[in-house]
Parts: C-alpha cells; sequence; structure tokens
C-alpha cells in the first residue's frame, strides 16, 4: 500500500523483511522467520540509504 499510494514521498527504499520465497519444511519454519535482529538490519539499511 506504501509503495502504491506513497511512493513519491519515500526518502529511501522500501525494504521487504520475511521468509525466503521458497517452501520451507515445517520443522524448520522457526529457522527461517525474521527476528528482531532482521528488521533492526533492514532500519539500518534504509537510514544508510536515506541519511549516509
Amino acid at each position: 500500500m506504501v509503495c502504491e499510494e506513497a511512493i513519491d514521498s519515500l526518502d529511501g527504499p522500501i525494504i521487504r523483511v520475511g521468509a525466503p520465497f521458497t517452501p520451507i519444511p515445517f520443522s524448520l519454519e522457526s529457522t527461517y522467520l525474521p527476528g528482531a535482529h532482521d528488521i533492526i538490519d533492514a532500519v539500518h539499511r534504509v537510514m544508510e540509504y536515506s541519511w549516509g
């Protein structure tokens, strides 16, 4: 929705934080799901792009 409605207002790229686009065995699901560290890394990448 952000990309569709406000793409011209963004100062940095939209970064997707999520599991890879591949089938994941249920037993390994927790290994592939994003955690707090993944979100923090994405925020740092956006901030480096915007003000770096």
